[in-house]
């Protein structure tokens, strides 16, 4: 089986307004039905709790300035119409994110590590999934609380990193990029170069599980004796 990929089109950024904000819209990129959509969303402080009707946070971390949140669709994509989400924070704050859309037979199964620091090297931390080795789609998140990050090299054999921010001096920039891989156990992304900025990263794993087999015609064979 492939590793699941993002949809052409995908990731898309979307940035905050001018002023800080309790809700914050997430503009959401092509996608088709069934597809599963991921939403990463960075703020410029750590005080915020983010939720979205439907959709359910994989995980959050902070750097001392700036969080990181991580949401999945709570169902696969019914319609290639999946309405724009609106996230609601406890904290007025700027925003910065990235959504994804990546295609599957069923709902997509994702895992995350988060680390933290400060400095011109964000550095995703080692993640090694649960369902062991398997093919991958990994994804690198980074949440900064500034609007004019630059990160001149991701992680070696990750994309070029997307990057938005929202234009404000105190504001916030998300980061993402992603690699496919095969046969893999883990993954632990080499550190950026970037603007020197606190900072919190992410490695996320997305995978399929894989349907299961049908039975052999041995088997089928010895359930028909015993019936008849």
């Amino acid at each position: 089986m492939a590793a699941p990929s993002p949809r052409t089109g995908s990731p898309l950024g979307t940035a905050s307004g001018t002023s800080d904000a309790t809700s914050f819209a997430v503009t959401l990129p092509t996608h088709a039905a069934g597809d599963t959509l991921f939403v990463f969303i960075a703020s410029d402080g750590t005080g915020a709790t983010m939720s979205c009707t439907g959709w359910t946070q994989i995980g959050a971390a902070n750097s001392t300035t700036s969080k990181g949140h991580l949401f999945q669709r709570d169902a696969v994509a019914a319609t290639s119409s999946e309405t724009n989400p609106t996230f609601i924070s406890t904290a007025a704050e700027q925003y910065a994110a990235y959504a994804y859309a990546v295609p599957g037979s069923a709902l997509l199964n994702i895992e995350a590590a988060s680390s933290s620091g400060s400095g011109a090297a964000a550095d995703a931390p080692n993640l090694a999934p649960s369902a062991g080795t398997q093919d991958y789609l990994f994804i690198v998140f980074y949440a900064f609380d500034n609007a004019t990050i630059g990160m001149s090299v991701g992680p070696t054999g990750y994309s070029t990193p997307a990057i938005t921010g929202n234009g404000v001096a105190t504001g916030a920039t998300a980061v993402t990029a992603y690699k496919t891989t095969t046969a893999a156990s883990s993954d632990n992304p080499s550190a950026a170069t970037n603007t020197s900025e606190q900072w919190a990263a992410f490695t996320i794993a997305v995978w399929e599980t894989p349907a299961a087999p049908p039975p052999s015609m041995g088997g089928m064979g010895l359930m028909m004796g015993m019936i008849g």
